[in-house]
C-alpha cells in the first residue's frame, strides 16, 4: 500500500522544489500558448501533461535512481491512460447525460480502469512496481 511520510518534505532542498515549479510554470505557459495559437482544444491537450512530472522524475533519479524513476513514470502512463477514458467519456457523454452523472461515471470507470492496470503490472512483475 501506497504510503504517506509528512517529514519527507523537510529531506528536499529549496533547490528541488524551484526545479518542480520551474518545470510547472513552463509546461503551463506551452499549454497557454497553444490554447491561444490552436485553441482550447489543443491547449487543453497540454494541460493534462502532468505539470511537474519530468521534474520530479529528474529528481527521483538523481535521489533514487533510475528503476526507481523508470517505476514512479509507469505509474504516471497508468495513471494516464485512464484519464484518457475519463476524458473520453466527459467529452461523448456531457451533453446527454449532464454534468453530474457524467463526470460520476467518468470517475468511476477511471478508477475501474486505474486499479485493473495496476493490477496486471503487478501481476507481470509479480510483485508490487517498486526497485
Amino acid at each position: 500500500m501506497p504510503e504517506v511520510d509528512a517529514g519527507a518534505v523537510r529531506s528536499h532542498s529549496l533547490k528541488d522544489y524551484l526545479i518542480r515549479f520551474a518545470f510547472g510554470a513552463a509546461i503551463s505557459l506551452v499549454a497557454g500558448l497553444a490554447g491561444m495559437r490552436f485553441g482550447p482544444a489543443v491547449g487543453g491537450v497540454f494541460l493534462g501533461f502532468p505539470a511537474i512530472l519530468p521534474a520530479s522524475l529528474t529528481l527521483i533519479q538523481r535521489k533514487e535512481g533510475r528503476e526507481q524513476a523508470a517505476i514512479d513514470s509507469l505509474g504516471a502512463v497508468l495513471g494516464a491512460l485512464a484519464m484518457i477514458v475519463f476524458a473520453v467519456l466527459v467529452a461523448g457523454f456531457v451533453m446527454s447525460w449532464g454534468p453530474v452523472l457524467t463526470l460520476g461515471a467518468a470517475l468511476a470507470a477511471w478508477l475501474v480502469i486505474a486499479i485493473a492496470l495496476y493490477a496486471v503490472v503487478r501481476a507481470v512483475y509479480g510483485r508490487e512496481p517498486r526497485p
